[in-house]
């Protein structure tokens, strides 16, 4: 009864805050109101390479999210062409965890009516819980309803599942016309309303508001090289608000050409190009450097997946600007006239002006030990057992107020789990279903903010302030439904991620004090100087209360 409690507790919770029943919006900022930037020096270039960048992945996220789902409806339509299935149907696998069902009728004229319930559902970076209607289908034109008569959830990870990047919940349709197969395709994609999305890099809520977009998609594959070539061409307008600022896009003809290279059976990098015209307009306008970009490739940003990082390519912003990519991963962007500034990765030049972009590019996992700086941290828990849908695994951050802990008796200062309650409010923007107030504000600094009970995550603490201490992450085998299960975890501090860290539970006791019932994940120890140093558990150390 009390995990169906907690369950119901956090799903309420959730709902009400992702959309937006205590935070207030900015109203959109006016469009079209800006000329083309006049660029003078090489931050103001690094601002707008950074605006143009994270449209790049917003895109492509987004683009991929419409086309993923539009394809499953139009696997179902041609493999039960009739719905002979659709009573309620077998569930279907997802191709990494989790399933599907439907059901739904055809009608007299040969259209499908169809609802898609997602249990768990993985594939391709992304995580489906919940339902969505299709009404008079064809398989060349559906119209998808995201989140009209039930809620839908949308979880989107690193490619590894190990790194919670965005939590979406969509109210929000789209159309999507055209043919195509796994190789061949062409597609023009209509979204039309809002995708709510909580932001694990920017630890900020944001709406993001489709108006008169339209995306035409290709992809081809040469029967050769077997080269995959991706095009994306959008123009219309897109708006991003959040608590204190906002954002207005207008793209027009904005293309991103994406070759992924083949060889020895697997894709081993991408070639990206971008070109076309987009006009930024921020508010408040003195948050970052805004105006109407026109953005050319004169080389493709060349990625190569084994080494993670790019290591060639050269793009234009207004025939002025110049962001050069580097053989060793970082990036020169400069001005005529101007000393050019330097940036060790991609990620961080995408960090100067940052807004909700749905990243594609993250930051590379850095191990499971190391130093860093930052002043927040978040913790990502999934798992898979035998039968993928029935345990239940709890996370656990308990803290010290001293940088040395010498004793397993040693009184702990607080630990956050799921079931310490709350009687602190939720910081703007952010639902916790336990929480704490660590420094007296009245406002939650840490809390758990995402809780599964049965399925396998993602579960999620965040913590907004990260004082000096010592703090123990661990994962409580609650209750363990088909043993193994295998847990993936990443500790996210600042804008660095360490892991991922892969356990094995096969007993659980009810959050006891079995210790093979507990997996501890890593030691972080937060210095006075600012530094925080995550550690190899010191396994003398109870992770329990």
């Amino acid at each position: 009864m009390r995990r169906l409690l907690k369950l119901t507790t956090i799903l309420l919770s959730l709902f009400a805050a992702l959309n937006g029943c205590s935070v207030e919006k900015l109203d959109p900022p006016p469009q079209y109101s800006l000329a083309s930037a006049v660029i003078t020096t090489s931050l103001e270039a690094s601002q707008a390479f950074a605006s143009v960048l994270q449209a790049r992945d917003f895109l492509l996220t987004s683009t991929n999210l419409f086309k993923n789902l539009g394809d499953i409806s139009l696997n179902i339509m041609a493999t039960d062409p009739t719905l002979a299935s659709a009573g309620t149907s077998t569930p279907t696998s997802c191709a990494d965890g989790g399933s599907y069902v439907y059901t739904g009728a055809t009608t007299t004229t040969g259209e499908y009516d169809l609802t898609v319930t997602f249990s768990g559902c993985r594939e391709k970076r992304f995580q489906y819980e919940g339902s969505y209607v299709i009404s008079n289908g064809t398989p060349t034109n559906i119209t998808v309803a995201l989140g009209s008569s039930s809620s839908f959830n949308v979880f989107y990870f690193n490619s590894g599942y190990t790194v919670l990047i965005d939590y979406l919940k969509a109210q929000t349709s789209f159309t999507m016309t055209g043919s195509g197969t796994s190789t061949n395709a062409a597609y023009t994609i209509r979204p039309t309303g809002s995708i709510t999305n909580f932001d694990y890099f920017l630890l900020d809520t944001f709406t993001m508001t489709f108006t008169s977009a339209v995306t035409d998609y290709t992809l081809s594959t040469d029967p050769v090289t077997f080269d995959q070539t991706t095009s994306i061409s959008v123009s219309g307008n897109v708006s991003h608000s959040a608590i204190v600022r906002g954002l207005a896009i207008s793209f027009s003809g904005f293309r991103i050409d994406r070759v992924k290279r083949y060889s020895g059976g697997t894709y081993y990098a991408d070639d990206t190009s971008l070109s076309g015209t987009a006009l930024f307009n921020y508010r408040p306008n003195n948050y970052c450097f805004e105006g109407q970009y026109a953005v050319a490739t004169t080389t493709p940003v060349h990625a190569d997946y084994a080494s993670g990082r790019t290591t060639a390519g050269t793009l234009t912003i207004n025939g002025i600007a110049t962001a050069q990519y580097n053989a060793g991963g970082d990036v020169d962007v400069s001005v005529t006239g101007a000393s050019a500034l330097n940036y060790s990765r991609e990620y961080l030049l995408m960090k100067v002006c940052d807004y909700s972009g749905l990243e594609e590019n993250t930051p590379p996992l850095l191990g499971p030990t190391g130093s860093t700086v930052g002043s927040t941290m978040a913790v990502t828990l999934t798992w898979v057992d035998n039968t993928g849908s029935t345990s239940d695994m709890d996370l656990h951050v308990k803290y010290y107020d001293s940088t040395v802990v010498s004793s397993p008796t040693t009184t702990e200062t607080w630990h956050i789990d799921w079931h310490q309650g709350q009687s602190c409010s939720d910081p703007a923007g952010l639902s916790f279903y336990t929480g704490l107030d660590t420094d007296n504000s009245g406002v939650c600094d840490v809390g758990l903010d995402f809780d599964d009970t049965n399925g396998y995550g993602p579960e999620h603490i965040t913590s907004l302030k990260l004082p000096v201490g010592y703090y123990i992450i661990s994962v409580n085998s609650y209750g363990l439904g088909d043993p193994p299960a295998t847990l993936y975890l990443a500790v996210h501090i600042g804008d660095s991620i360490f892991g991922p860290y892969i356990g094995t539970l096969s007993e659980s006791d009810g959050e006891g004090e079995d210790t093979a019932s507990w997996y501890r994940v890593a030691d972080v120890r937060v210095n006075s100087d600012g530094t925080v140093d995550v550690l190899a558990p010191n396994l003398t150390l109870n992770p329990w209360h």
